[in-house]
């Protein structure tokens, strides 16, 4: 939830507290200002019948005059006081519905917030779940990669190993052969000798 959606929630609970202090108070003016709005109404609708307007329709005297005149003056300051309750008894009605709205909107938008933290719990916890199994997939290739790196390292040492193998079988097989050379000459001299000392020639 925002910030000023906590001020004006805030702001609403503090004016209802207030107003549940003085609630009877309150109902009670509202009750004798609807009355009151509604007599204007009704007398504002009615037609007038008393002795004032029946002078009035007649021919003036000088009497009729000043009581007309007086009753002018009474009359101004009424219907003066008469028109602001009803104004205010207007735009009390306005501000009315118009908190109403506030307070459906308010509703409305805790209902979104709510459902948006709970998408947001979700999406979090997917999140920690994806990460879990991120980091299990870059352990295991990590792993992967060091056997692999292990095994072409172990190729590697074989490979020379195999190489000094050879060299070396190469290198026998070189000495023996050359050995068995020396030998077969070395036989070939001593039975050359031995025929030549038996005279078989």
């Amino acid at each position: 939830m925002s910030d000023w959606l906590e001020q004006y929630s805030a702001a609403l609970d503090q004016r209802d507290a207030r107003e549940q202090v003085h609630k009877r108070y309150i109902d009670a003016y509202t009750k004798l200002a609807d009355k009151s709005a509604s007599a204007i109404s009704n007398r504002s609708n009615a037609v007038p019948t008393s002795p004032i307007s029946a002078v009035r329709t007649s021919t003036p005297t000088a009497k009729g005059k000043a009581a007309t005149i007086a009753s002018d003056k009474t009359d101004d300051p009424l219907s003066t006081l008469r028109t602001d309750l009803a104004a205010t008894q207007k735009a009390r009605a306005a501000l009315q519905a118009q908190v109403d709205d506030l307070t459906t909107s308010l509703k409305t938008l805790e209902a979104q917030s709510k459902a948006s933290t709970t998408q947001i719990a979700l999406l979090t916890r997917q999140k920690v779940d994806g990460e879990r199994k991120l980091r299990d997939r870059d352990e295991e290739i990590r792993g992967k990669s060091k056997l692999v790196t292990e095994a072409q390292d172990e190729m590697v040492a074989l490979s020379l190993q195999l190489n000094m193998a050879e060299q070396t079988s190469e290198k026998l097989q070189k000495d023996n052969k050359e050995l068995l050379d020396r030998w077969m000459t070395s036989k070939r001299e001593e039975a050359d000798r031995m025929n030549r000392d038996s005279s078989w020639q």
